[in-house]
């Protein structure tokens, strides 16, 4: 078949490929392109809302609206900007074997869109609380800080979910409140605070308001730490143990792991008194401190010159190994 305009071979719809791109383009796209960015937090909105850049968010547009002869096989699109807001498409491929280039100059537009997340914080919306309280003691900064670490870590792991936000924290007199757009965010937030510092979860939720005839509840996740920290003394049953982590601790007198069921504070970790055994046998080392010289039982790998925790507890004196 040959070319209706030149008579060479034709190659696409009745014509030889000179010709056609002399009449015909092989990508058309639209003369405007607009794309929609939130000025608060700069995400783009491309089919939702997400945090690309604004080239990323560009080619992403480009190749959802440009249209594409059948017969033109498309290898990659490059876009290049030629003004401050005007672009040149260019499309790599071949049509029939022959290598082509086809360009397209479009005006890009952007529009300023509130997202539905920053809509929500400044109107100060949430679903769920996370309630941080301790049993029998105060919430430590150090906690705190690993809490917040546990939420910056998850709410980076979810920054394309519009719901996935800390809406506010509120101090209060017992703990802190965590108050969440989201309540499976609440939910994740206040499991992991559970597997990294150990406690007890207790769900609620309460009726909010109805929407089309729908119940919208708001949720509460109260997360109860546990008495104990890492490093402190307690007694389980009548054993005396080192904490080394939620639930788990070890037997100042023998070394053994305890499970810790029902556990009682003896020391903090901050009272544990230092010292430096001075001398021992099979059974007794003697242990000099600031407040004088101790007998105490001795526990398992302890040796002459060791620093140690001393500890007083139902008439007895005990040492760990520091």
């Amino acid at each position: 078949m040959r070319c209706v305009i030149c008579g060479r071979e034709a190659l696409i719809d009745g014509m030889c490929l000179d010709c056609y791109r002399e009449r015909r383009k092989l990508s058309n796209l639209d003369e405007i392109i607009e794309l929609v960015r939130c000025p608060k937090c700069g995400y783009f909105k491309v089919g939702r809302w997400r945090d690309v850049d604004f080239d990323s968010a560009l080619f992403e547009v480009v190749v959802s609206k440009i249209e594409v002869h059948p017969m033109f096989d498309v290898d990659f699109i490059d876009i290049e900007p030629t003004t401050l807001d005007r672009f040149v498409v260019k499309v790599f491929g071949n049509v029939c074997g022959y290598e082509v280039v086809d360009e397209n100059f479009v005006n890009v537009r952007i529009r300023s869109m509130t997202c539905e997340r920053c809509r929500r914080i400044r109107g100060g919306y949430y679903e769920a609380i996370v309630q941080l309280r301790a049993e029998n003691r105060e919430i430590e900064d150090e906690e705190v800080n690993v809490v917040k670490g546990i939420i910056d870590g998850i709410l980076e792991r979810e920054r394309e979910n519009q719901r996935a936000f800390l809406s506010k924290v509120v101090e209060r007199k017992k703990g802190y409140d965590f108050y969440f757009g989201d309540k499976n965010l609440g939910r994740k937030v206040s499991r992991e605070i559970a597997r990294v510092l150990g406690g007890k979860i207790t769900e609620s939720r309460k009726l909010h308001t109805r929407i089309d005839g729908r119940n919208v509840y708001r949720y509460t996740f109260a997360v109860k730490l546990p008495c104990y920290r890492v490093g402190d003394v307690v007694a389980e049953g009548d054993r005396l143990c080192l904490v080394t982590g939620y639930g788990k601790g070890i037997s100042i007198e023998d070394g053994r792991v305890v499970n810790l069921k029902n556990p009682r504070v003896v020391r903090r970790r901050e009272e544990l008194e230092k010292g430096v055994v001075i001398n021992c046998d099979e059974f007794v080392a003697e242990v000099v401190s600031e407040n004088g010289i101790f007998h105490a039982v001795k526990s398992k790998g302890v040796s002459v010159g060791d620093e140690v925790y001393v500890i007083e507890h139902d008439s007895k004196c005990y040492v760990l190994k520091i």
